[in-house]
């Protein structure tokens, strides 16, 4: 599944490099430690001055490594930028991606599948039994600690929140229905897997629940806690990417379900209807109002942007 969306995906990434996201902040304002490291993405932010001529990829014992004039481009932490050999494709976008850079103004949203695979390179240096308590700080926490995090956005996920069926005439109530109420039946079984009985995720109807938060079972929340401890640390980097983006778990878990699942399984998606989940209510409010201009179609954009671009880590040949 994730083969046939690649090529989208891509040209998803580039149009958007083409476009300056003045939200954005450069990374040569952070002024944290790991960003002060001689890293590639540091020193172009900082001079905005290209300082190679080419781009390349060399593969040794460890993996393939991404090149800047025979050296390795660096992670946030000061890794090698190295992929598995199992990851040829990602290492053949990476160099893409250097070799492409729409403007030597270095911005986070610049590089979106470099940022997603130096987070995971850093995570998995910062998750090795010898690392310490600072090094593991300033990857956000422990696996544990970013585990409990995402599993925060299940209560709130927009996938479990169904709006008023008179809200647009019943149209998105009638959509919701039809895209989320089959994701969250499957959803249900792939976690039961991991609990000793049958997983039940709570959903918050407006039209019974009114104005109120939504809150998960016990027993919910440590099935996915189990699910997410069962993730590979890159896995869990492409998870935690695409929460953030979609502000959405159940999102996170349609992106890494579709490395297994059958075409005809109700988790598997593409990522354009990954990104329609995410975004179906600001949808509908664009066809009711119209596009706000610099918000709405940025917002169309990023949503793409990155879940494509976690869409290309997560995949393996």
């Amino acid at each position: 599944m994730l083969r046939h969306t690649l090529r989208p995906a891509l040209r998803d990434i580039k149009l958007w490099n083409l476009r300056s996201y003045a939200k954005s902040a450069s990374l040569g304002i952070d002024s944290s430690v790991e960003n002060n490291l001689q890293t590639e993405t540091n020193r172009v932010s900082k001079t905005l001055q290209k300082f190679w001529n080419v781009v390349s990829s060399q593969e040794s014992e460890r993996g393939i490594t991404i090149t800047l004039d025979s050296k390795p481009v660096r992670t946030p932490l000061g890794n090698a930028l190295t992929v598995s050999k199992d990851r040829r494709l990602l290492a053949l976008v990476l160099e893409n991606e250097w070799a492409n850079l729409a403007s030597l103004s270095i911005k986070p949203h610049s590089l979106p599948v470099t940022s997603i695979v130096s987070r995971c390179i850093d995570l998995e240096y910062a998750s090795r039994p010898d690392s310490d308590a600072d090094l593991v700080a300033k990857i956000g926490g422990d696996r544990a600690k970013i585990s409990d995090t995402l599993l925060r956005y299940l209560d709130t996920d927009t996938l479990l929140c169904l709006s008023p069926s008179a809200e647009f005439e019943g149209a998105l109530r009638a959509a919701q229905n039809k895209l989320y109420l089959p994701i969250i039946n499957a959803a249900e079984t792939f976690l039961s897997k991991f609990s000793n009985e049958p997983v039940s995720i709570a959903i918050l109807d407006a039209d019974l629940h009114g104005l109120r938060g939504n809150i998960q079972s016990e027993a919910t929340k440590a099935a996915a806690l189990k699910y997410l401890g069962s993730l590979s640390l890159w896995d869990l980097a492409v998870f935690e990417n695409t929460v953030l983006t979609t502000k959405s778990f159940m999102c996170g878990l349609l992106l890494l379900a579709n490395k297994a699942l059958t075409p005809h399984s109700d988790l598997s998606k593409t990522m354009e209807q990954l990104a329609q989940c995410a975004t179906l209510e600001t949808i509908y409010q664009v066809e009711r109002w119209g596009e706000v201009e610099d918000t709405h179609d940025v917002d169309y954009r990023d949503v793409r942007r990155k879940t494509n671009a976690a869409a290309i880590v997560a995949y393996k040949e």
